[in-house]
């Protein structure tokens, strides 16, 4: 098979972790490197054996012979790389949170759609073969109706692991954007339509939100519990209840590696598999597959997904009264 060749924009953590997950992956290469420091980007390059290293983006994009980008530096640097690629007619892979706001979202799409280009939110939880059983057990209904989501990412880092940028205004940040996205994407997985009510309560660090907890509600009882902090640590696992029994995902439900259903009579069945490296690979495998599909967005995530969850992300932000530079530039567009 024709290999698929990549640029990777940034070489962060992130980043790194992606390159992991691409040297497992048969027919993907990477083709290009671009960061602004020429030493971290000849350094990851090397790293991962890679040849042409760039610190322009726009000069990689007229140069290298590529076929996707995979975006993965701070969220307020996402928006200008990605409708640079769609304009290009190159496929894009984004780091979560795509954008800052929906004037970026609105755009982002729109753009997409009008170059007839694949982009896709980078979702990466979505394509682990454990999330995609759970997913297959609730629709041939193994566990019933529906009924409720827990979902919380909750972290406390060490300061040596902390990457400050996370907890400030100044990069769009906030826990709600950057953990809570993964339990509010388990929440709509179960309940693709948007809740009826939601509640949140949050607290500050003084910039964004450093915690948060979520009620979302969709009727006849239906509820998902979800949250994210930077500052405790929860159980990491996700649980789906349905009227017949529920369906566990862990151990860290980010990025799993078992699936286990729990009947209400007691009847277990277990789904399990390890997986090398940094378990990136589903998710470029999956990008991969949509890409030579002539898909212009991927199944286990989708545009639509993306879309409400953005909507219902800035909703609840702003009514906090935490508002990003790039607000104030949507505001003056609309």
């Amino acid at each position: 098979m024709k290999q698929m060749k990549w640029a990777i924009v940034g070489t962060g953590y992130i980043a790194n972790e992606f390159a992991k997950g691409m040297q497992v992956v048969e027919d993907a290469v990477l083709a290009a490197v671009v960061s602004r420091s020429i030493v971290s980007c000849k350094a990851f390059a090397q790293k991962y054996n890679c040849e042409k290293v760039y610190t322009d983006f726009n000069k990689m994009l007229e140069q290298a012979d590529i076929d996707v980008v995979y975006i993965a530096v701070p969220n307020d640097c996402h928006y200008s790389y990605i409708m640079s690629a769609l304009e290009k007619g190159i496929p894009v892979l984004s780091e979560k949170p795509m954008v800052d706001n929906q004037w970026q979202l609105n755009n982002v799409l729109k753009k997409a759609e009008e170059k007839k280009v694949f982009l896709m939110e980078g979702m990466w939880t979505r394509c682990f073969p454990a999330v995609m059983e759970a997913r297959n057990w609730i629709s041939k209904g193994k566990i019933g109706k529906p009924l409720a989501v827990h979902s919380s990412f909750d972290i406390k880092p060490d300061i040596d692991d902390w990457q400050p940028w996370k907890g400030g205004v100044q990069h769009a940040a906030g826990a709600l954007r950057d953990v809570g996205i993964y339990s509010l994407a388990m929440a709509f997985m179960v309940f693709p339509q948007e809740p009826e009510n939601i509640y949140s309560t949050m607290k500050s660090n003084g910039e964004v939100d450093e915690s948060f907890h979520m009620l979302l509600e969709y009727g006849e009882g239906k509820a998902a519990f979800v949250g994210g902090a930077f500052n405790q640590i929860s159980t990491p696992e996700t649980e789906i209840v349905g009227e017949e029994g529920r369906i566990i995902i862990g151990p860290e439900f980010w990025h799993p590696t078992t699936a286990t259903l729990i009947l209400n009579d007691g009847t277990k069945e277990k789904y399990m598999e390890t997986y090398p490296a940094s378990g990136f690979q589903f998710e470029i495998r999956k990008v991969q597959e949509s890409i030579r599909k002539g898909d212009v967005e991927c199944a286990h995530y989708t545009l639509d997904e993306t879309r409400k969850i953005a909507e219902l992300i800035e909703k609840t932000r702003k009514g906090w009264g935490i508002t990003y530079k790039s607000d104030i530039e949507g505001d003056r567009q609309t």
